[in-house]
């Protein structure tokens, strides 16, 4: 009876120790940028948060010069949204929400060897979920079609 007494708080602290929310990826490529984080905050069910994904454009890739953020269902994010770069310096963009899609143009290209911090802030949480997935798709210089680089996921608990 101890041992199960102690394997069950042994569990139970593990399970409390571990990320409220935390991120994967679903496709890196050396040449494409790619979700290298996601992090929401509050780390909890709360009905507003800020959902942040970092994007990392590699060195060997062409300059970024759109992105397109698909949100999922249940969410709905406000045109409030926050961009800067590795060294938290503020990235220019044309920013527009239109339902479930969110559009990032950038005036000047963002070029490769950057990471992006995206900040979706005031996302209002209106459904139920344990996995939220948010596609994305980036548009490089030279080329006119976007590109899928993966989704970013945030797992809830």
């Amino acid at each position: 009876m101890k041992k199960l007494i102690h394997a069950i708080a042994l569990t139970l602290t593990i399970a409390s120790l571990s990320s409220a929310a935390y991120s994967t990826t679903t496709m890196k490529n050396s040449r494409f940028p790619n979700i290298v984080g996601a992090v929401q905050f509050p780390q909890n069910k709360a009905k507003v948060v800020r959902d942040s994904l970092q994007l990392k454009i590699p060195q060997d890739s062409r300059a970024l010069s759109q992105m397109t953020i698909a949100v999922p269902q249940g969410l709905t994010v406000k045109n409030d949204i926050n961009l800067s770069d590795q060294s938290g310096q503020k990235i220019a963009a044309n920013i527009t929400v239109n339902g479930r899609t969110i559009t990032i143009a950038f005036p000047q290209q963002v070029a490769p060897g950057t990471e992006l911090n995206i900040d979706l802030n005031r996302v209002l949480i209106s459904g139920t979920s344990n996995a939220w997935l948010y596609p994305v798709s980036v548009r490089l210089v030279g080329l006119n079609a976007d590109i899928p680089v993966g989704v970013f996921r945030l797992r809830i608990y």
